[in-house]
């Protein structure tokens, strides 16, 4: 029974949210399918040459079609020194593809090792950061790698050639005390991931997302600037990247604490389950998801 209740909840609100992305047309414009790009895969990953590729997800495709968005990315010979990414394809794929592709990618000599992990495109929208999870953790841009994990070492590296380093090179995942994301005020397009030791507020990465029109200093109708129903919807949608990202660190840094001691996250009030009911709706999707992994893994057992 408790699989059926969750499998109906799960579609009810998979599909609000799914809604809610397809509001803007050019959120959803039609990406290549299976059938048009898996025949080239192999060939496009020997072209690419021998290296490290990633084998990436987007946020909020189509849901009701069960297709999400994928992309396969060389990232360069190993994931240890700066790399800029390069995209090998970009495609709709359903659940069974994605496992196809997994293992084409696999099967491939020139990849030496794939790893998984997720990119901040909404939809079909371009995407401009990602995450990368697996055998390593790391953090990269289209430009090129930020940070990678060092699990020998226990720490996190900084790897941009870019960039100036927020914590000197490397930092001891043990001394990390939290974990935060940041927002800026309206139009809400800064959003800001870092961590905070006992001396110091590191940021990590900051995204640059202008999907909402308007000024800081522009005031609403009703005279105020907080947030409509709409745009708390959207800000649920372009911050889910960076609360993913934000959530792999907390657990990154609590498993390299004394005693698996959890590191808090903390995040603005405007993508908090309390002030925004999408994220609350999101939220509550996560945990369902669990359950319903959790309680099908029971049915489907036999002793």
């Amino acid at each position: 029974m408790l699989f059926r209740v969750l499998s109906k909840r799960r579609l009810t609100g998979t599909k609000s949210l799914t809604n809610l992305a397809k509001k803007s047309d050019a959120r959803f414009l039609p990406l290549p399918t299976f059938s048009e790009v898996g025949s080239e895969l192999v060939d496009r990953v020997r072209a690419a040459g021998t290296g490290h590729f990633l084998h990436l997800t987007g946020q909020y495709y189509d849901h009701d079609a069960l297709l999400t968005r994928n992309l396969v990315v060389r990232a360069g010979k190993t994931l240890d020194s700066d790399f800029v990414p390069e995209v090998i394809m970009d495609a709709a794929l359903t659940d069974a593809e994605m496992k196809m592709v997994t293992n084409m990618l696999v099967d491939t000599k020139e990849c030496r090792f794939v790893s998984g992990g997720e990119v901040n495109g909404v939809g079909s929208e371009d995407w401009d950061h990602g995450y990368i999870l697996g055998t390593t953790f790391g953090l990269f841009s289209k430009q090129g790698s930020i940070l990678r994990q060092d699990t020998k070492n226990r720490t996190l590296v900084h790897l941009s050639s870019r960039d100036s380093s927020p914590f000197g090179g490397k930092l001891w995942l043990k001394d990390v005390e939290n974990v935060f994301v940041d927002l800026s005020s309206k139009p809400w397009s800064t959003q800001t991931l870092g961590v905070r030791t006992q001396q110091d507020r590191l940021k990590l990465l900051e995204v640059e997302d202008a999907w909402c029109d308007g000024s800081p200093d522009e005031e609403e109708e009703d005279g105020g600037l907080e947030p409509s129903h709409e745009e708390l919807g959207e800000i649920m949608l372009h911050t889910e990247w960076v609360v993913k990202a934000a959530a792999q660190l907390v657990y990154l840094t609590s498993v390299n604490r004394f005693k698996n001691a959890r590191v808090p996250l903390y995040v603005p009030k405007l993508v908090s389950a309390e002030a925004n009911p999408w994220v609350e709706m999101r939220d509550s999707l996560w945990r369902d998801g669990v359950k319903f992994k959790l309680e099908k893994s029971r049915k489907d057992y036999v002793p």
